[in-house]
């Protein structure tokens, strides 16, 4: 489709003959269709592209049936922005009304001010499988006639909308020309300042199985309406809209249609024709390919008849070009007549894949222009998700140059935020072309109103004119597969278009904070802008080799969780992913971290988040470093942190767990080993041999303090060695086993992986080898007390030098290898590792 490819057109004229409403004047609109109940759902879109704050007031034009609480609310609207109004939210519309939508200038109340506006339908309510969308018109275009080329009974369900938004009653006439050449009339009153509808195929029983066109002309002297055609198909599931045109032309200009598609969707596009004269009148469609050939076919319409002509059958019956094809559409007629165009889409027909079978999926309509023009407004567009809602919108801008020369479109998007971006785009000669929301990051996940503009342009590639007229329509879909769709061929634009403040990219700005632990679940906060809702965030890092191991519990071990977006799109914040044993460690360092959109944008942030694997040394002499006669001079959490920081990881194949024969450094500078060793203190005793603070009071102020004064050092790993001296100040061995139940608790609250240790083969603090194993006993009892509910590891300390009551250095460096074999085989780099000490959880190659 047109979205998606750029060709070649021939020469389109841009031949005048008939004005097209225009935003002249565009303080003041008005919109014929509008419902908000359990099937509808309404939103008012006002676009700004003014310098000036304005305010907009939106009243209601209802049907005599409708429940309309509110009738008049005012909103502000920023300079160079975009306002969404909800009938259901804002007004708590049941049923149906029209609307005026009136904007001055907010720094006096009552200078009108240009805006452009238009509405959008979604239908079936809050799932919203179907939508329609037309443009508003403004007090300049308010007419006493109005014709609407399309309207059919059938599979259809038509009905024309009429506002009249004069304070007395207006008698209205639809006059519908069926492609028979048979009419039928209806007449009816609109209240003053409300909303008309008319069923045409409950007013004539011929119109029930009958295409036909309508015109709507107001009876009362000088009271002017607005006149729109809905059309539903599938139980009210999809559906279309188009606003009628005041005056028929000899010329109507389409940029798109398309009777091709792919393997699961098709499209089909149809023209209908209205000729409102009382004399024959022949009309030529030129199929303006995108091969640069033209098609041409003629057509005789009958007096005031109504005439289809479906592409995708002349594509068999005509001309083998127009079958499968895109292209742009000009019409030409003897005498002045009205033309839409309509396209379908959905499930590819078993017996041609080029035409969907019906129902339909989807479709959207819109009548064709006069001329092209050199500025075009659009109010409404949408890209990517919004909220909880996971439904996906695209906005298509479909550009055709008719002329010989270029065109330089430069367009201009305001968001609701006020900021924006202006990008250009150039137009070959006698070419389409498109722009795709997605391609601008800016608008991800934003709602914006659009502003076209020819201008002009020195670059030899691109030899363009201000000024030049082309023509422009707007396509959003929504919903997979195209699940809900409208189009619309935008107002032509004479006000101001202010360059908005630049909008700020996708991008993060910043990780708070920058690092964390390796075990993770750790709460970081992203900065940056163009974050969607249902946004992912990941670390990404070359160095990690096997994190996705089949046998790994987690689905993605590299992304974060619990991800929470701001309702601007500023913020993310998120938990970094929590690993274990079975999951892998991974690498220590630094991450790029991603942050992938559901439209599948994506940005990242180099070194972004460092993972850190802390250590926490905590006890008494045995951890401190005494020595006889002093301290040691390299305490084992020292010697630790200096074999951690050196270790070589051996990389394993991840499917058959045999070695490959690389190494990684797995840790490196990314290490730290807390010595929270306090000189003679005593797990649960305080004075006597024991100092004044016992180490079950004081484990968990040590662990808080360090988290609360920077998150990023919340310790992955706490190892236990402690309670020699509670024993040689006469504790039971039992009340020291109870208050390591009470750090062990602590520690599993913070979801700190727990190492006990217990002396063995040593005598130590001057206690015999019966005391020493009955310490021992306590502590492995610990370890073993289910009712903790945590897993902890276990490491004996056996022959480690002492002399006196203390390890000697070569006592020390034994202690820091055995806890650092330890944590090398808890801490694995790969999930599952088979070399790992630990059995169970489901590793095949670790049983």
């Amino acid at each position: 489709m047109s979205w998606i490819r750029g060709a070649a057109l021939a020469a389109l004229a841009l031949v005048a003959t008939a004005s097209h409403v225009t935003a002249q004047g565009a303080s003041t609109w008005f919109l014929a269709e509008g419902a908000n109940n359990a099937t509808f759902a309404q939103e008012i879109l006002v676009g700004n592209p003014s310098a000036q704050p304005v305010t907009v007031t939106v009243t209601l034009l209802p049907q005599a049936d409708a429940i309309a609480p509110t009738l008049t609310r005012t909103f502000p609207l920023a300079a160079t922005a975009r306002l969404t109004v909800r009938l259901g939210a804002d007004f708590q519309l049941n049923g149906s009304a029209s609307a005026r939508v009136s904007a001055v200038l907010a720094s006096d109340g009552t200078t009108p001010a240009d805006v452009v506006v238009e509405r959008t339908m979604y239908f079936q309510g809050a799932a919203q499988p179907g939508s329609h969308n037309a443009s508003g018109v403004t007090q300049a275009g308010l007419s006493s006639t109005w014709t609407l080329a399309e309207g059919s009974g059938g599979v259809f369900e038509t009905f024309v909308l009429v506002a009249n938004p004069n304070p007395t009653p207006t008698m209205v006439r639809a006059t519908y020309l069926t492609g028979t050449g048979q009419s039928f009339v209806t007449t009816q009153e609109a209240p003053a300042n409300a909303r008309l509808t008319f069923y045409p195929r409950g007013e004539h029983a011929a119109l029930a199985t009958a295409d036909f066109s309508t015109q709507i002309e107001s009876l009362t002297g000088g009271n002017a309406v607005i006149a729109e055609r809905a059309m539903y198909f599938d139980a009210f599931r999809s559906g279309h809209d188009a606003l009628g045109v005041t005056s028929p032309s000899t010329t109507w200009l389409f940029a798109e249609g398309f009777t091709g598609g792919n393997a699961t969707t098709a499209f089909e596009t149809y023209l209908l024709l209205a000729n409102t004269n009382a004399t024959e009148t022949v009309a030529t469609v030129d199929y303006l390919l995108d091969s640069g050939a033209v098609v041409s076919r003629s057509y005789t319409l009958g007096p005031r008849q109504r005439f289809t002509v479906w592409v995708d059958q002349e594509g068999r019956d005509f001309d083998q070009r127009l079958r499968a094809a895109a292209f742009g559409v000009r019409v030409t007629a003897t005498q002045p007549i009205v033309a839409e165009r309509a396209m379908y889409w959905g499930t590819p027909s078993a017996a041609d894949a080029t035409s969907p079978t019906f129902p339909w999926t989807e479709g959207h309509a819109t009548a064709g222009v006069p001329s092209g023009q050199a500025r075009w407004a659009f109010a409404e567009g949408q890209q990517g998700t919004f909220g909880a809602a996971a439904t996906r919108y695209d906005t298509f801008f479909l550009l055709a140059n008719p002329n010989t020369v270029p065109v330089q479109v430069q367009a201009t998007f305001v968001r609701e935020d006020g900021t924006g971006i202006v990008r250009t785009i150039c137009v070959a000669p006698n070419s389409r072309t498109n722009i795709w929301a997605q391609s601008y990051a800016e608008l991800s996940g934003q709602r914006f109103a659009t502003f076209l503009e020819a201008v002009g342009s020195a670059d030899p590639a691109c030899a363009a004119t201000a000024g030049t007229p082309f023509v422009a329509e707007r396509a959003v879909y929504s919903g997979a597969a195209f699940l809900a769709g409208h189009v619309n061929n935008g107002t032509p634009w004479t006000g101001t278009i202010a360059t908005p403040p630049v909008a700020p990219a996708f991008a993060i700005a910043s990780v708070s904070p920058s690092s964390g632990r390796m075990g993770g679940g750790q709460t970081i906060t992203i900065t940056g802008a163009g974050f969607q809702q249902g946004a992912r965030v990941f670390f990404d890092n070359p160095a990690w080799t096997a994190d996705r191991n089949a046998n790994t519990r987690l689905a993605d071990v590299d992304q974060a969780t619990d991800v929470v977006v701001s309702p601007d799109g500023t913020t993310i914040t998120a938990k970094t992913p929590a690993r274990d044993f079975s999951n892998g460690y991974q690498t220590a360092g630094p991450t790029t971290v991603r942050v992938l959109n559901p439209d599948t944008t994506a940005t990242t942030l180099a070194n972004g988040y460092t993972f850190k694997l802390n250590v926490l040394a905590f006890g008494d002499d045995y951890v401190f470093g005494s020595v006889a006669g002093g301290r040691a001079a390299t305490p084992w959490p020292a010697r630790l942190q200096t074999s951690l920081q050196n270790y070589q990881k051996g990389l394993l194949n991840p499917a058959t767990g045999v070695s490959t024969g690389t190494t990684v450094l797995q840790f490196g500078q990314y290490v730290s080993v807390t010595n929270g060793g306090v000189v003679g203190e005593c797990a649960s005793a305080t004075g006597g041999l024991c100092t004044g603070t016992a180490g079950v009071a004081r484990f968990p102020s040590l662990a808080d303090a360090t988290a609360n004064a920077d998150s990023a050092n919340t310790f992955d790993t706490v190892v236990f060695v402690e309670g020699v001296n509670d024993i040689r100040a006469g504790v039971a061995p039992a009340s020291v086993g109870f208050v390591y139940r009470d750090m062990v608790a602590r520690a599993r609250d913070r979801k700190i992986v727990i190492i006990m240790t217990k002396f063995e083969n040593v005598s130590v603090g001057g206690l015999d080898s019966g005391q020493i194993k009955a310490l021992g006993d306590a502590l492995w009892a610990v370890t073993e007390d289910r009712s903790l509910n945590v897993e902890i590891y276990r490491q004996s300390l056996f022959d480690v030098q002492t002399s006196g009551n203390f390890p000697t250095q070569t006592g020390y460096d034994r202690m820091a290898q055995l806890i650092f074999e330890k944590l090398a085989r808890e801490f694995p780099l790969q999930p599952c590792d088979a070399r790992n000490d630990k059995p169970g959880q489901g590793c095949p190659r670790n049983p």
